[in-house]
This record gives structure tokens, C-alpha cells and sequence, in this order.
């Protein structure tokens, strides 16, 4: 049996617009994730630049990755940057305090900058504001982006590096709300006093930098206290969520925690500005969010994701999306080996998961501005949430030329054909992506590496009865 719905998307009503930060990574010193996946070495049999596994290189630039997060997470509350940098035979084996690990400093400040630049990302780097100290965080910023004859950015230059890197984007600190945490905060205004401390140092060397203080999903005091207190000194808040395991119907259903999130986070960041009376714009930057199963054990954190956690992670991206006018960066958590989009062998093997298509789909097919889209389906309860949940969950943007539709079916039982009206456009369909499977439980796995692939279809142009597979992530893209 075939169902129905209509969509119908607004061209003229603008969200807000999207940053292209929202389709964002994540990688940080645990398990393979760094060393065997990034990394390996310039005298590896494996294919690589520079150390760099060219495997990995290829597959991230092919799903557009636009800022990447490093070197933490957790690891980043002891990690002491300077340790990473110089002759590599000299730099000391470290005992990682956040993972109990061994950390050999191989892949240090240097790596990360030239390997985002050869993926042509962005790069955040997250201070130490656990064990470390404002002077510290402040010196690191010095040799990343001063161009003077101080100490530090003669370092750099001592190192190999003219240039500054020049970036823009720093974390100060790492879920210091929990106990977790090495160097955690006992509260909220502490951790509020030591961000207006790392900042004012980090800013006194470059300006221009933009900052992001630790925010926590599920307690909206401590955000409260964060803006009010501190948001003069920062630019973003950071929050995490990571969804377990559930029934399929519920699972997919996990899109609507990261709404309740985002507007209880927003509702705060609101509430303590206008407190302190501040006249200014700070942003989430969602900057951990996935999956996380219970199969991923730590230190390796090793999963396979299938087809429902991907539609789940469509249905998260639809959500920032349409929360696009105070949703300024998201970073998927993580990139490679750990929780990841990309398994790697030491043998020099390579396996796909159905959320790296989502990202490939998504990240390469994304308009300028998000815009206003209503649909009629079919829907089923949520015990979780206490409401009814529709089956197609549907996003979109615009730019000049363009309108891209982003349609996640949740029904693991039929197939939808949809109407969609385009208010006051003319416009004609020219492909859709599709990403689907037999069953919402296919995977991608070593012995089948192909199982969940995306299909484009070439579209006749007309709007109405455009198929929408069982379980599936869709991407229509229409010329105006």
C-alpha cells in the first residue's frame, strides 16, 4: 500500500540564514580516531600525504566538511598544547588522563592545521580550561596568529610555518559541568568566572577571534548563569546530546530532543542577556551530537551505525535547519573510528556508513537561506514524547538558482507519494537523492561495504507524485 502527503514549501518566508557550520566534524585524541584514522606516519605502506591516510582524506573532502573541532571532548581538559609541537622525535609521550591512554604527540597543532586545510575546513581548536591555565590558552593563540616577533609566533615560524593560521574559532573548554572532567567546575558561575578569564587573555591577543563557553543540554540554569554572568566575553554556547539506543519508531523520533533542546537552550541564552543587558547575538554551536550504541565501549568506541540511525541523523540536520536563525555550528561527534562516519583498517581498508551519505547528500546540496515548509501525512504516537510524530519530516533552502528539499520518511512499512506546492514559484525538479534499504536495520559492514548506498534518480518536471520510499532520506533539488 502506497500513503499520501502533501508538502508545501515557502520560498518568500526565510528563517534565517544557514551557516554552512551546521554540517561540521569532530575529532579528538581517542581510540583510532587520530592514529590508524587521520593519521598514520610518512613511512606507512598505507597511501598517504604527509602522514595523512589518503583513504580518509578523499572520503572527508567528498562530504564538504566545513569546520572541524579538535583536539577534545574530554581530552582536551589535560591536553598541554606544547607538547605537540617541534621535532617529533623530541616531543614527550604523555599519559592522557581523560581516556587513560598513551599519547604519543605525533599529531599535534602543526598536523591538525595542514590537515584541515588539505580537506579545506575550518578549524576550532578547544583549550585547555580543565588543568590549564588563561596564559597558556592565551600563548597558544599567539603561535596560531600573530605575525610579529614575539616569542610564539617566532616559534611557529622557527617550526616551519611563515604564515599565521589564523584561526578564528576557539573552545574554551569542555563540558566542565562534569565530574567527568579533568579540572571540572563546581558550578555554573565558576565556570563563568574562568571562561571571562580565558577569554579576556585570549582576546587581548587577537580581537578578532571568535569564542565558544560550555553550555549543558539538560540544565538550563547553568546556561542561564553562563550569559548572564559571562556572555559579554564569548560568541557561542556550546551543548552535547547523544541519543541511545531505542525501539525504531522512537528512535527516529530522537529529532525532537534536539528541537526541545535547542529552544530551551535559546530560551536561556534570551533570558540571561536580557538580564545582564546585553545587546548582542551569542549562538548555539551544537558542537557533540550523534548516536551512540551499546557496542561503542570506551577507549576504542568502535560502531557500525545502519539506515535508522541515518534517517535519525537527517531528521537532526532537518532540525538545524529550521533552527537556522540560532543555530550557527553543529559538529558531528566523530568523524573516524570512534562513534564514527568512517571505519578504517590498518591494513589499508575503508568502510562507509549510512550517516556519511546523509553528510554527503546534505553538506554538498544546501542553500543560503532556510525557508518555511508545512507537511500533511501519516503519523504514529510517541510514548517518549507524549505526542504524535509525523512519518515525513521535510526541511528546506534556497539561494538564486535553487531549492533543495530535504524529506526523511520514518515509516518503515510504506511508501509515500507527495504532492509539493512551491507557494508563488515556478520551479522544476531536476533530481532526487535517495537513501534507503530493505530494512531499517541494514547496515554497511566489512563483508558488505555496499549494502546502503545513496541513488540519484533524474526527475520528470512536475510536482506532484514524487515517491518517497519506505524508510528513506530524500533530497529533491529544484531550478527556479
Amino acid at each position: 500500500m502506497t500513503e499520501k502527503c502533501m508538502i508545501y514549501i515557502y520560498p518568500n518566508r526565510i528563517l534565517g540564514e544557514v551557516s554552512p557550520y551546521i554540517f561540521g566534524h569532530f575529532i579528538e585524541h581517542l581510540g583510532r580516531c587520530i592514529y590508524g584514522g587521520i593519521y598514520t606516519c610518512e613511512t606507512s605502506s598505507l597511501h598517504n600525504i604527509k602522514g595523512y591516510r589518503k583513504d580518509v582524506l578523499d572520503s572527508v573532502k567528498a562530504i564538504n566538511p566545513t569546520i572541524v573541532r579538535w583536539p577534545g571532548g574530554n581530552f582536551a581538559s589535560g591536553y598541554h598544547w606544547e607538547d605537540g609541537i617541534g621535532p617529533k622525535e623530541r616531543r614527550p609521550v604523555r599519559y592522557d588522563l581523560a581516556w587513560g591512554q598513551e599519547e604519543t604527540n605525533q599529531f599535534g597543532t602543526n598536523e591538525f592545521i595542514e590537515w584541515v586545510r588539505l580537506i579545506d575546513a575550518e578549524p576550532l581548536i578547544v583549550v585547555n580550561a580543565g588543568n590549564g591555565t588563561p596564559e597558556e590558552a592565551a600563548k597558544w593563540v599567539e603561535y596560531t596568529n600573530k605575525n610579529g616577533n614575539t616569542y610564539y609566533s617566532n616559534l611557529r615560524k622557527k617550526y616551519g610555518y611563515e604564515k599565521p593560521f589564523n584561526v578564528r574559532f576557539w573552545g574554551i573548554g569542555n563540558e566542565l559541568y562534569g565530574k567527568w572532567q579533568v579540572g571540572y567546575c563546581l558550578d555554573e558561575k565558576e565556570c563563568a568566572r574562568r571562561t571571562i578569564e580565558f577569554a579576556n587573555e585570549m582576546k587581548k591577543v587577537d580581537p578578532k577571534i571568535k569564542l565558544i563557553a560550555v553550555g549543558d543540554a539538560d540544565n538550563s540554569i547553568w546556561n542561564y548563569w553562563m550569559v548572564r554572568e559571562s556572555g559579554e566575553y564569548f560568541d557561542y554556547l556550546s551543548i552535547h546530546t547523544y541519543i541511545g539506543e531505542n525501539p525504531y519508531l522512537e528512535h527516529v523520533a530522537m529529532s525532537e530532543l534536539i528541537k526541545t533542546k535547542i529552544e530551551d537552550t535559546f530560551h536561556m541564552i534570551r533570558e540571561g542577556l536580557k538580564d545582564a543587558g546585553l545587546n548582542k547575538k551569542i549562538w548555539i554551536a551544537y558542537d557533540e551530537w550523534n548516536v551512540w550504541k551499546k557496542e561503542a565501549v570506551a577507549p576504542e568506541l568502535v560502531q557500525i551505525t545502519d539506515l535508522g540511525d541515518a534517517i535519525l541523523t537527517a531528521a537532526i540536520l532537518n532540525t538545524f535547519i529550521k533552527f537556522s536563525s540560532v543555530v550557527k555550528m553543529a559538529n558531528f561527534a566523530q568523524l573516524v573510528n570512534v562513534l564514527p562516519l568512517i571505519l578504517t583498517k590498518n591494513t589499508g581498508e575503508i568502510l562507509l556508513t549510512p550517516q556519511y551519505y546523509v553528510f554527503y547528500m546534505y553538506a554538498n546540496n544546501f542553500g543560503v537561506n532556510a525557508i518555511e515548509s508545512r507537511v500533511y501525512s501519516n503519523y504514529y504516537y510517541s510514548k517518549k514524547f507524549g505526542k504524535y510524530i509525523d512519518y515525513i519530516d521535510v526541511a528546506a533552502t534556497e539561494d538564486d538558482n535553487r531549492i533543495y528539499v530535504y524529506i526523511v520518511n520514518r515509516d518503515k512499512e510504506e511508501d509515500y507519494v507527495c504532492d509539493i506546492f512551491m507557494k508563488d514559484f515556478n520551479v522544476k525538479p531536476v533530481k532526487q537523492i535517495v537513501l534507503t534499504g530493505e530494512h531499517p536495520n541494514d547496515r554497511n559492514d566489512w563483508d558488505n561495504r555496499e549494502k546502503v548506498r545513496p541513488i540519484e534518480k533524474t526527475m520528470k518536471p512536475k510536482l506532484d507524485k514524487i515517491t518517497i520510499p519506505k524508510h528513506s532520506v530524500n533530497l529533491i533539488v529544484f531550478e527556479k
